[in-house]
This record gives C-alpha cells, structure tokens and sequence, in this order.
C-alpha cells in the first residue's frame, strides 16, 4: 500500500485506495489527486521526499472526498496550488456543498465525515495552471459534472473515476453517475483514446480502455432495464430503490441508501428526459410508470 510505481519516464502513481498520480519535471512534482484525508498526504509527502521530488501542484480531478481529502494537509504543510475544473472548483473550496447534492438538502452529520466531506482549500481553476508542455485536459463529465482526465507528456492517461472496475460493478451492480448524459458522452470520449497505459483512480492500470468502457456502458444501461422493468407497474422512490437493492443483493446502510438513492435520482432524470418514464401522482404521492 502506498507503493510509488514508475509506468514512464517522468510519470509514476502512488497505489492506495484512491491512486495518486505523479508527473515529475525537473525534480519538481505534480499531484494527480491527494486520497481521502491527511494520513494519505503524509504518505504521499513521504514518497516525494524518499525520492528528492519537490511537490510542485495539486490537480484533482474532480471534487470527491477520497480525491481531495489530502489537498489542504498539503497545502499548510508546502504552500502549492490545487487546480480543478470548472464547478467542480467551487464543490472543493466547500466541501459540505457535495454531501448537500447528495441529500439534496442541508444534510445531517452523519453524512458530514470523511468519506463524504474533506477540509476545505483553495483552488484555482485548471485553464489557469502552467501545465508542463505536452499536458492534455481530458473532459470526463458524468461521474461529476466537470471531471477530468489526464494526459501526462508521456502518454500516460489518468482516467479519474470514469471507468468502474469490473470486480466493483460485479460486487454493487450500479456505479455512481451523477448525470447519465454526460456519463454517455465520456464514453464515446474515452473509447476513441489511445495511451501507452491506462491509469484509473481505483484499481489496476490497464491498456485497453474499450473493453472497460463497453462493461461500464453495459452495466448503465442493465440498471436503466432494470428501472423501466420494475416501473411496469408504477413505483414510488423508496419502492425502486428497494427494487434496486434487492436485485443486485445489496444490503441498505444509511450511506448507501443516501449515496445510491442520489444516483438512482439521476436515472430517473435521464429515463425521463428520453420519455421512458414519466412521473404520476397519485394520493399525493409521486409514482415512475413506464411509457
């Protein structure tokens, strides 16, 4: 755990829970995510010093906790910009606003810890950053509505969390979409790409990238079946989601009834929006019925 691995000449990453990205210029570093909290970045000032790299910057690529938890430990302890995209640089100056689009409402603590919110920091927007020559920005919009991934001068591609590795889409059955559309847009973005290797967030690096991306795609569109099938008959929100749990073998914790009852919010959405599914009220109640 937390082993710094060299895939090209200046790019590395730091194998955790939530990989970090390294791209290592002129012995100064740039970070690709900072994992869920301050132990992570001591490990990762550790790694950079054993190896006489200055931290150069931050870029998350995008606002979640387990990608950002470490960025204000770094900051007070070395004074570096973190960049980031778009809203997604507003998600990260203020971390309660991600369990807030979560709950869809101000949320109760139990969803304000770690895993939900980190410490708050400074960022500036990622147009702004002095990326080494040969950096690319690569739009990933889905997962969050402003992620990115990463082309490092060594064509090495850090892929955020747009893929879902196969053994977590086996275990929950539904990854986190935050917007359908844009998840399917990414898709096609990242099936066209070509890399000397394929770094993800969670998981193993690998060099074919359409393989992951048609498993991702089929598991989405599985849960989008799944969805209009239970809504033959029409189903309320708390209805589905048990539907969902239960299909999939999932037992319910707060957290996950939270966290996965946001993504099915976002099924509906986009199922509604293609006029598979269309709202009913009935007793003052609201019911999804399949068209």
């Amino acid at each position: 755990m937390y082993e710094c691995i060299q895939v090209a000449e200046n790019t590395y990453y730091i194998a955790s829970p939530s990989n970090t990205g390294l791209y290592v210029e002129n012995g100064e570093a740039w970070i690709i995510d900072t994992g869920i909290d301050a132990r992570a970045g001591k490990k990762i000032a550790k790694r950079l010093e054993e190896n006489n790299w200055k931290p150069k910057a931050v870029i998350n690529t995008h606002c979640h906790a387990d990608h950002i938890g470490a960025n204000a430990w770094l900051q007070k302890q070395f004074d570096i910009p973190v960049y980031a995209n778009g809203m997604d640089c507003m998600f990260i100056e203020n971390t309660l606003l991600s369990s807030m689009a979560l709950w869809g409402a101000y949320p109760p603590r139990a969803l304000q810890g770690v895993f939900f919110t980190a410490e708050n920091s400074k960022v500036t927007p990622i147009q702004n950053a002095p990326l080494p020559q040969g950096f690319e920005i690569i739009p990933f919009s889905g997962h969050s509505l402003f992620m990115i991934g990463l082309r490092t001068p060594d064509n090495i591609v850090f892929t955020a969390d747009e893929l879902c590795p196969p053994h977590i889409l086996e275990k929950y059955g539904i990854g986190y979409n935050y917007c359908l559309e844009g998840y399917f847009k990414s898709l096609e973005t990242a099936e066209r790409l070509e890399a000397k290797l394929f770094v993800p967030a969670h998981g193993e690096p690998f060099a074919d990238i359409r393989e992951l991306a048609a498993i991702n795609r089929k598991s989405v569109l599985d849960v989008c079946r799944l969805i209009t099938t239970l809504c033959k008959t029409p189903q309320n929100f708390d209805m589905l989601l048990q539907g969902v749990f239960n299909h999939y073998g999932l037992n319910m914790t707060f957290a996950q009834y939270t966290v996965t009852g946001s993504v099915l919010r976002s099924y509906l959405s986009w199922l509604y929006d293609e006029d598979a599914l269309e709202p009913v009220i009935l007793d003052n109640i609201l019911y999804w019925r399949a068209k």
